[in-house]
């Protein structure tokens, strides 16, 4: 009973300020440069960091401090004990030093910064892209390139199901267009996550019905057999192109 009382509270207090920050919007408007540097080639986004770094709980605070940083000046200041009901965290001593490590690293890598408001931390958005640039909102760029993350990520509890190497996929995925190609080795080279990361969020993806793919064969003159499986993905549900337009 405690327990589904604590899943309850938690599940109303993400949705409440989902409601209350978020406004009438159903998503958070995340850059490209996120996932990939925005250079001939792709490369490393700050993503790669989070992955390498087994950074999860920073990757949850960082897309949910988007998540309620949605009005200029693209700031939020919850508290420690709302963050720690966020991440499904007990309101102990060592959530809060587990939290405060989590937004120095956030501050580390340029992505947010922070100052002292009373007893709160209030975090600021920086740039997606890690540069330490002010952050405006995706939309209003001269050119805009950024992708949606639905709130159906939080309201039906993927943030909580999901690996760290599945929720990096997913990020990249939401990046993507319709039936996309994310080979291994080219894909490890584009977005600077190791081939084995994206294998296993691939694979989990498509067991828990957020991905689906279909495949063919190809030429390749290399290969012993001279051809090679080609897999094209698409996003499901909540997270189909179509959904998030």
């Amino acid at each position: 009973m405690a327990s589904r009382m604590a899943a309850r509270a938690r599940t109303e207090a993400i949705e409440g300020l989902l409601a209350r920050r978020g406004g009438r919007r159903e998503f958070v408007p995340l850059r490209r440069a996120f996932v990939q540097a925005r250079t001939a080639g792709g490369g490393a986004g700050p993503l790669a960091a989070f992955v390498s770094g087994r950074q999860r709980r920073a990757l949850d605070l960082y897309l949910f401090i988007h998540a309620l940083a949605s009005t200029e000046p693209w700031d939020t200041a919850p508290g420690w004990r709302t963050w720690a009901l966020v991440l499904g965290m007990p309101e102990t001593s060592a959530s809060q030093v587990s939290i405060s490590k989590a937004l120095r690293w956030l501050e580390r890598a340029q992505l947010i910064r922070s100052e002292r408001d009373g007893a709160r931390r209030r975090s600021y958005l920086l740039d997606e892209s890690g540069s330490g640039a002010a952050y405006c909102h995706p939309a209003r760029s001269d050119a805009p390139d950024y992708f949606k993350v639905p709130y159906a990520y939080w309201r039906y509890g993927w943030h909580d199901r999901l690996s760290l190497p599945a929720t990096s996929v997913l990020l990249i995925a939401l990046s993507l267009g319709e039936a996309f190609l994310l080979p291994l080795d080219a894909g490890a080279r584009w977005y600077g996550i190791s081939r084995d990361t994206l294998r296993r969020g691939l694979r989990e993806l498509t067991r828990e019905g957020v991905l689906r793919f279909s495949s063919h064969l190809r030429q390749a003159p290399r290969s012993p057999t001279g051809q090679t499986e080609e897999r094209r993905y698409t996003l499901q549900g909540a997270f189909a192109p179509h959904a998030r337009r």
